[in-house]
């Protein structure tokens, strides 16, 4: 009777302390979130991070926990000053590795398998293409169970990555592949009639447009993303407000205005 009722209070502890430790892990991961809130702040997306690290520490099977300080990662590296190439690759490939890790749990993790392939395509664009940082296969699986699951997952994210994946191919590259800058555009397209109003894909479009030597058109998805309020999508106003700074500074470049 005393070993069982042992075994009970050993029993009772352990369950206390995982409850204790889950609350502590879920305090860890709201404190990231509140910095996310603020993350137009380099400091606060920062912040974010470093709470959601500790938040995956604690609970390193919690898929969510991952995918999140994936797309904290990706977004310091979007606010790293282009001219930091080595801190840039730094923090995507943190960005990578998180992604990854999610989709070690979940194999068909959507926000895994999607922030795995678009943290290493940044990588991608700053090293080169044959950097051997790249790898098609996994690319080409993890955007097929993202399309499969959640086509639309990100505001048209996987029409965006082809897009954006073309046209940064080299020409030469390009042109074996049988791509044209056409293609790209055609998916920017597709990935704005997800979500007409997430700005990165407009930028994007405008650059396509200007390579392919379509100014006019370039002109007017600039002109759409400085006229309209970054707000217009609440949820992702920062990145909304960085991309149109961006494209801001792309229509005095190139249109003086």
């Amino acid at each position: 009777m005393k070993k069982l009722l042992l075994l009970a209070l050993v029993f009772a502890g352990l369950n206390l302390l995982s409850a204790a430790d889950k609350t502590a892990c879920e305090a860890l991961y709201k404190q990231g979130m509140a910095s996310w809130e603020k993350r137009s702040s380099m400091d606060e997306a920062k912040k974010a991070a470093n709470f959601l690290e500790k938040a995956t520490s604690a609970d390193p099977m919690n898929e969510k926990y991952w995918v999140d300080l994936a797309v904290a990662y990706y977004w310091i590296g979007e606010i790293t000053p282009l001219s930091m190439k080595k801190e840039r690759v730094e923090v995507y490939s943190k960005g990578e590795e998180a992604a990854l890790r999610a989709v070690a749990i979940n194999r068909g993790s959507v926000g895994g398998n999607f922030w795995s392939v678009v943290n290493n395509g940044r990588v991608t664009e700053i090293k080169g293409i044959l950097s051997g940082s790249f790898n098609f296969g996994r690319c080409l699986r993890a955007m097929t169970i993202v399309s499969s699951k959640e086509p639309n997952y990100y505001y048209g994210g996987v029409f965006r990555y082809w897009g954006q994946f073309i046209y940064e191919m080299p020409s030469m590259l390009r042109s074996v592949a049988q791509f044209t800058l056409d293609d790209s555009i055609f998916f920017y397209k597709r990935s704005i009639e997800a979500e007409p109003n997430f700005f990165m894909t407009r930028l994007f479009l405008a650059e396509s447009y200007l390579a392919n030597k379509q100014r006019d058109k370039a002109k007017t998805e600039l002109l759409y993303v400085v006229n309209n309020s970054p707000s217009v999508l609440p949820e992702v106003e920062p990145e909304n407000r960085h991309y149109q700074k961006i494209a801001r500074e792309l229509l005095e470049k190139e249109f003086k205005q």
